[in-house]
């Protein structure tokens, strides 16, 4: 194995311990000695691969960004290969999206966790963690059932008097609201949250005439 792939190995080693530490611990209080340690690794290792602790909060959240939004692609272009209209691409869209949360138990978590920390820290990296979130919740996970959206609209199955932006506003706050508000104290499942605002989008949109 060159040094390279042995860097890589390690770098994704680290990225793994560090979002499983990040879940169950917390960001400010999992330290780079934790993790390094954890990983089999010395902390100047870790520091020598990411510059900084705020360096690797960053990539391992865009890596868990990155895993989400590939399983949520793959269960998506598999459901609607064969769907006719754009309303049914949509809701096909909006439960795989949910669907998905199958593959990541502790999704709701993690992101309620990195966005707290965003909130409560000064990270100082090009590239900072609501950046990154919304690289992928504003501009790419929503991205199909926009196209959705507009393809209804032409084939006749999304009512034509919807205005697609707003519709597209009410997703992404369907896809991130219920990650910022805690709901545990009132027993709601984040999850069938998502899950029935998906439903009721869907009734409102629907061309019945």
């Amino acid at each position: 194995m060159s040094n390279r792939q042995v860097r890589d190995e390690n770098k994704m080693r680290v990225v793994k311990i560090a979002q499983d530490l990040f879940i169950d611990e917390g960001v400010a209080v999992t330290s780079v000695n934790r993790i390094a340690k954890e990983a089999g690794l010395t902390p100047m290792s870790v520091y020598r691969y990411f510059g900084t602790k705020d360096g690797l909060v960053i990539a391992a959240w865009r890596d868990a960004l990155a895993q989400f939004y590939e399983k949520f692609m793959e269960r998506y272009a598999r459901r609607s290969e064969n769907l006719q209209t754009g309303f049914e691409k949509y809701v096909a869209c909006m439960e795989e999206y949910t669907n998905a949360y199958t593959e990541f138990p502790k999704w709701y978590a993690y992101t309620r966790e990195m966005l707290s920390y965003a909130m409560e820290e000064n990270i100082e990296t090009e590239l900072n963690i609501n950046d990154v979130f919304w690289q992928f919740t504003d501009r790419e996970i929503p991205i199909p059932a926009l196209i959705a959206l507009r393809e209804g609209i032409a084939d006749g199955s999304i009512r034509p008097d919807i205005d697609i932006h707003m519709i597209y506003q009410i997703l992404v706050n369907a896809y991130t609201g219920t990650n910022i508000y805690d709901g545990t104290k009132y027993a709601i499942d984040p999850v069938e949250t998502l899950r029935t605002s998906s439903a009721i989008i869907a009734n409102y949109i629907k061309n019945d005439t």
